[in-house]
């Protein structure tokens, strides 16, 4: 597998789980770095674990297809690998090129990106754009939320109310990572002190019974109020378990939302207030 992307990222973890002896080539040195940094190196320690062999910073160089089928890839490093086959997942293009979107004075940038404003406008004020064509995160999701609020901008800018910060991101690996709000780096770099609670999925009833132990929560509070900022998880229905903490981070709860908050049992969603409490505690100590 050529390119631990995203895309590259959920092949090469189907592939493994089929059984495949999975080799993942990047030119990179961490696993999908828009992650928490955390959520990255536990994910990457989990593929691991399945069986995917990891080539950091690395590209191929050349292949040559032997007469028995086998390919054989030569890496830039000089490591030659001897595989069945190989499977380029190494970045995506815009399919913009047929749309002529130069007669019509739209800006179009690298890859095919077409760049737009908060309002997914582009620099030509009547045109909008949303989803794949503008970039990242472009995922189904993410598109469809942002084609809404492109039309609503579009049909009704007086009215229309701003796009919400808060779009979840969903990795379906092998274990499945989901996010949405900030992450530790990013609180870093703007100055926020924060405190991070964290819940393995060992703490909860359903985590047990589903035997994922690898499972976490991960949230993160402004430590002045408590306010949530982040949301990350790895594990078993991770991209369903984040929902919850991407209301709460719509709504500008803070970690009492979750003391409050009376949660089924078993469900992977007490979690939360395992997290929750954690965070607490360690801003009281």
């Amino acid at each position: 597998m050529v390119g631990a992307g995203v895309i590259g990222s959920e092949y090469a973890s189907t592939f493994a789980a089929l059984g495949a002896s999975v080799h993942l080539i990047d030119g990179h040195n961490a696993l999908l770095p828009f992650l928490d940094a955390e959520l990255s190196r536990a994910l990457t320690a989990a593929m691991e674990k399945n069986g995917i062999r990891f080539h950091w910073g690395d590209r191929p160089g050349s292949y040559r297809q032997e007469e028995s089928g086998k390919v054989t890839l030569t890496l830039e490093s000089g490591e030659q690998l001897s595989v069945d086959a190989v499977l380029v997942a190494s970045g995506r293009k815009s399919n913009t090129e047929t749309l002529n979107l130069a007669a019509a004075g739209v800006t179009v940038g690298e890859r095919g990106i077409i760049p737009v404003d908060a309002s997914y406008r582009t620099n030509v004020p009547h045109i909008f754009a949303a989803g794949d064509v503008i970039g990242f995160p472009a995922l189904a999701s993410t598109s469809m939320q942002q084609a809404r609020y492109a039309m609503r901008a579009a049909f009704n800018a007086a009215e229309s109310t701003p796009p919400s910060r808060f779009l979840p991101t969903g990795v379906y690996t092998i274990p499945e990572v989901s996010m949405a709000g900030e992450t530790e780096e990013a609180l870093e770099r703007a100055g926020v002190e924060y405190v991070a609670g964290r819940a393995p999925y060992s703490r909860s009833a359903r985590g047990r019974i589903i035997g994922d132990t690898e499972g976490f929560l991960k949230l993160l509070f402004r430590r002045s109020d408590m306010r949530l900022l982040g949301v990350h998880a790895m594990g078993e229905q991770a991209t369903e378990l984040v929902h919850v903490g991407m209301i709460a981070l719509m709504t500008g709860a803070s970690a009492d939302l979750f003391d409050e908050a009376c949660f089924n049992v078993p469900t992977l969603g007490t979690l939360y207030k395992v997290a929750a409490f954690e965070a607490t505690l360690t801003v009281r100590r």
